[in-house]
């Protein structure tokens, strides 16, 4: 009697990402993507342009130095992804250009818990290989500067509840570094303006869509804001399907001089109000989770904390 074959499955390969391949990672991809709030599907050109672009887009400034997505297929399917940068994000943007930092942008892991562990080992493995080729020797995993536009309105932060993500990251040396909470607020109503002081200004750049607030006194630049429009996002009400425009602050800062005088009260009153009368139905905030005065004065103000963690890390490369 002749002994049954043991169907063996197809080996897995790991190799750079071709242009060619984007037919194949897009639904993938964005299925993982979708996992997470305020988030758009990428399509063809976003998905080539945040995955394979030199110089791929950020809301936030980051010095980009070599930029490569690798991928994990078995039988032309793709099992896995993780996107890895050379260079400087937006903390890190006054560091030499010769002590760059390795950056983790993104990781794709399979669905199928049983094959987890084996592509993700090969994805760290290709990864690690391409920052000590560039003599990277910290890593910073889904710091919030480096993340996809289109993904979590922006911020790159890894989402707390992605657990296997988590599992495969800390089993790979790295370590949290960072929490971050989300907060939102309806827009409805403006809110009275109370000026604290005498002198005040403010200088508007960018565009209605990417808006920039330069903060004065007199002369003297005190301090400064930035909002952007998130894409029209569905609205989950079961009754009536209708466009949110959500106004996303990304920055509110004052000078250490000019804080404790209510002027971060008065500031963000402002980008309320400007925000309502533009026609935006929400505005969202992320913020680390250290920022106790913030969440405060976004408590104040009416915002509500979302059932949302995010999460950056820290990797040290040893030789």
């Amino acid at each position: 009697m002749s002994t049954p074959l043991t169907p063996i499955a197809p080996a897995l390969t790991v190799r750079p990402m071709r242009k060619e391949d984007e037919a194949a990672i897009q639904p993938v991809l964005n299925r993982q993507l979708m996992r997470a709030a305020y988030t758009m599907p990428l399509d063809s050109k976003a998905l080539l342009a945040n995955l394979l672009q030199p110089n791929p887009p950020s809301l936030y400034p980051v010095r980009w130095h070599r930029h490569q997505t690798f991928c994990v297929w078995r039988a032309g399917a793709l099992e896995g992804l993780i996107d890895v940068a050379v260079g400087f994000d937006s903390d890190s943007l006054a560091l030499p250009d010769y002590n760059p930092l390795g950056l983790l942008r993104f990781l794709l892991l399979p669905l199928e818990q049983s094959r987890i562990d084996e592509v993700a080992k090969m994805l760290f493995t290709a990864a690690t290989t391409f920052w000590q080729q560039h003599s990277v020797v910290q890593v910073k995993g889904f710091h919030l500067s480096t993340g996809y536009p289109e993904f979590q309105a922006g911020f790159g932060t890894l989402p707390g509840d992605w657990h296997d993500h988590i599992r495969v990251l800390t089993a790979a040396d790295f370590h949290f570094s960072e929490r971050y909470y989300a907060f939102l607020r309806p827009l409805d109503q403006p809110l009275e303006e109370r000026l604290p002081t005498g002198g005040l200004s403010l200088v508007f750049r960018g565009s209605p869509t990417n808006r920039h607030y330069q903060l004065y006194h007199q002369t003297d630049w005190i301090g400064e804001a930035r909002l952007t429009e998130l894409q029209s996002t569905s609205s989950p009400n079961s009754s009536a399907s209708y466009l949110l425009r959500i106004a996303n602050l990304l920055n509110l800062e004052l000078h250490s001089e000019w804080r404790g005088r209510d002027i971060g009260k008065w500031l963000l009153r402002r980008l309320i109000n400007d925000a309502t009368l533009q026609g935006y139905h929400q505005m969202l905030v992320h913020i680390p989770h250290r920022a106790f005065i913030m969440q405060n004065l976004l408590i104040q103000h009416g915002f509500q904390e979302q059932n949302y963690r995010g999460y950056t890390l820290e990797q040290t490369l040893t030789s």
